[in-house]
């Protein structure tokens, strides 16, 4: 009976040493860096529109004494996920590729306050039409106002100051 109970510590060990030296070689050290594979080409691309240009412009005017204005942010980056587990990775699942146009960002806090998407399509897209509705609802869940504009509205800078809430009479 002892010879079978050191077997099967022997067994162990070596199973656990087994373990740890194959989780070594696949660790951080055993990562190759990335290389950029032959026959790709990476070059810049425009970040806006002109169009996009034109509404960012504008609106960094209208709110510039009450907010930093950020365009193309991911909508992760607005939000906190405070949640245990499979239900905090599904949210994230579910808004990871999910982008905001601008994002007005208070000096202070360094939080985001007001999101502005634009509303591109007549009549909207079935898709685009559940992709701001789902962003809606993360948004209003986090205490942050929706804005929606026509990018090819013409807006003045004192009509969108009043639509963030920054106008003269603020």
């Amino acid at each position: 009976m002892e010879i079978v109970s050191i077997l099967i510590v022997i067994a162990f060990l070596g199973f656990l040493v087994w373990r740890l030296k194959g989780s070594s070689t696949t660790g951080p050290s055993g990562k190759e860096t990335f290389v950029l594979p032959s026959g790709v080409t990476l070059r810049p691309q425009p970040l806006l529109t002109d169009t996009d240009l034109l509404l960012y412009n504008l609106i960094r005017l209208a709110v510039e004494d009450h907010y930093l204005v950020f365009a193309r942010v991911p909508l992760w980056a607005v939000v906190s996920v405070e949640a245990e587990g499979k239900t905090r990775s599904q949210v994230l699942r579910q808004i990871a590729l999910k982008q905001l146009d601008f994002v007005l960002v208070h000096p202070g806090t360094k939080a985001a306050e007001q999101v502005v998407l634009l509303e591109d399509g007549f009549p909207p897209q079935p898709h685009e039409v559940i992709r701001r509705r789902e962003i809606q609802s993360v948004l209003q869940a986090a205490g942050i106002t929706l804005i929606t504009l026509k990018p090819h509205t013409s807006y003045t800078v004192s009509q969108l100051a009043q639509m963030f809430g920054v106008g003269e009479g603020e």
